[in-house]
């Protein structure tokens, strides 16, 4: 075994050298909770349960939002009490400020990726290369969370309506936290599906209503981690596999990144507009980062020291500003939000920045989601009925799959037009879902609340055209092999996704 072949190897046997591809978790490219997917994610105006960690975090100010009734089942988003109309008894009410649930989201992915490629032979032969970006299997996620309600800890001021803690842990359904992903840019690859958004989501957060919740506000930390590290192996120029002697010494400690958001309802101040809501939200860029990794690979019997500045980065999730607002009236909620994500400032390993040059520019997005809630008269088991839209575009910009790059290897540097293939679409996101409440009985502590929720993702196809015109290790390679093994293509396809959300308001 030669010597290049041996430092190959260790370079691949240390678990160092990643460094991400840029996308979302699965919060962003499909949604937090099953309510909240039916509605087109549009629920920054409106949310008042646990999921206001992801959604809008001064939502978990509105503590007395949880309103039940004995007699009457009411509708609108924000009852605080029930006034008496013609023809309708007074009732009581009764507010559920505590809450706790589970959500389980399943996604059904059907991408597809147009594209022939080919690789020549010695013999000068070409054969098919295929590709395996859009072979995606089925995959889910799991979601934990609630709201506690600190007035049940100590008396708050008068002034404070509401003041509730909230937690909610998102994680992969097979049990796994994060699945890092190490992927050449040149590889054609989904951003926001599949293995890149597989990772887990820890949020806490505490917010604070006002005035029979007519305005509050909210702040908290989405956990992210980061750290360092380092390794050393040895090993010998004989024998294959190698069996290197290791040591090595990883730091993590958790890297919060803010959230925080607002909430008003100008209807508690000025009856004829009752019913209206606004809110904002923003959550602060997240990643996971282990640099400096500092390792050194020694070599036996070939006198080869190699010392290597590696770093570990993976999941990328933008700084997000989102504005809503929303109208209750007569049963029926309408939503809406707009959605700004600054993906421009997106973060870059340096293992990237050092052995490529002219990486694809990400765009800043604005998404547009609109939602609509009705909660039917039925008074046994309360059904609302709920749908939504929601217009996420691509990040990427219109040059990403054509412009110029530069790779420096450790055995050929290359020019391209066109060599990176990161893939992203517009997208048109339609949802429907249901939910039932189970009113407080029998020796139930309060409410239950299930939700059901059918997502539709329709991916805008995209065609990326290549010329095809290389230049590695300063001569003018066949233009006709580039571009077989890097040809023109077109990508899209759709995702199926179901989630049931089972709860409890108490």
């Amino acid at each position: 075994m030669n010597t290049k072949k041996i430092i190959i190897c260790i370079m691949g046997l240390i678990f160092a050298g990643i460094s991400a591809d840029l996308h979302a978790n699965f919060a962003n490219t499909f949604g937090y909770s099953a309510e909240g997917i039916s509605r087109g994610n549009a629920m920054t105006a409106v949310v008042n349960d646990w999921t206001s960690v992801w959604y809008n975090v001064g939502g978990l100010g509105k503590g007395r939002a949880n309103a039940g009734t004995s007699t009457v089942s009411r509708g609108g988003e924000m009852t605080l009490k029930l006034r008496k109309t013609e023809g309708e008894s007074e009732t009581s009410s009764e507010t559920y400020p505590n809450c706790f649930g589970v959500n389980v989201l399943f996604i059904y992915p059907q991408l597809n990726l147009n594209i022939q490629r080919f690789a020549t032979t010695a013999s000068g032969d070409y054969v098919p290369v295929k590709t395996k970006a859009a072979d995606m299997d089925y995959y889910g996620f799991l979601v934990l969370g609630g709201a506690l309600d600190l007035n049940t800890i100590v008396k708050l001021p008068d002034f404070i309506s509401s003041c509730r803690l909230g937690l909610g842990l998102g994680t992969n359904w097979d049990g796994s936290l994060v699945k890092v992903n190490d992927l050449d840019p040149r590889t054609h690859n989904f951003l926001r599906y599949g293995r890149e958004i597989q990772t887990s989501i820890i949020m806490v957060g505490l917010g604070i209503g006002f005035l029979d919740d007519a305005f509050g506000l909210g702040a908290g930390a989405n956990v992210s981690f980061a750290g360092q590290a380092s390794a050393i192996m040895e090993t010998q120029l004989t024998g294959d596999p190698q069996i290197p002697l290791a040591q090595a010494t990883m730091d993590l400690s958790i890297a919060p990144a803010a959230i925080a958001g607002i909430y008003f309802s100008p209807g508690k101040f000025y009856s004829p507009i009752d019913g209206l809501d606004i809110g904002a939200s923003y959550r602060m860029e997240t990643k996971m980062k282990i640099d400096p990794f500092n390792a050194a690979a020694v070599l036996f019997n070939g006198s080869i020291n190699m010392n290597l500045m590696l770093a570990i980065v993976d999941y990328y999730t933008p700084h997000t500003v989102t504005g809503g607002i929303a109208y209750t009236r007569w049963g029926v909620t309408l939503s809406a939000d707009v959605n700004w994500e600054l993906w421009s400032m997106n973060y870059v390993s340096k293992v990237l920045k050092f052995h490529y040059f002219g990486l694809p520019e990400f765009e800043d997005t604005l998404s547009y989601k609109v939602g609509v809630k009705y909660k039917t008269p039925l008074t046994l088991f309360g059904l609302a009925v709920m749908g939504g839209y929601s217009y996420v575009p691509s990040i990427l910009a219109d040059n990403a799959g054509t412009t110029m790059g530069i790779r420096i290897g450790t055995v050929s540097n290359s020019l391209a037009t066109g060599m990176f293939n990161y893939m992203d679409n517009d997208k048109h996101l339609a949802s429907l879902g249901v939910e039932f409440t189970v009113p407080k009985m029998w020796r139930l502590g309060g409410e239950i609340v299930i939700s059901l929720a059918y997502q539709f993702q329709y991916l805008v196809p995209t065609s990326v055209q290549k010329n095809g015109i290389m230049i590695t290790g300063g001569t003018q390679d066949d233009v006709l092999d580039t571009y077989l093994i890097n040809p023109s293509y077109s990508y899209g396809g759709m995702n199926h996704g179901a989630a049931l959300s089972l709860g409890m308001r108490i």
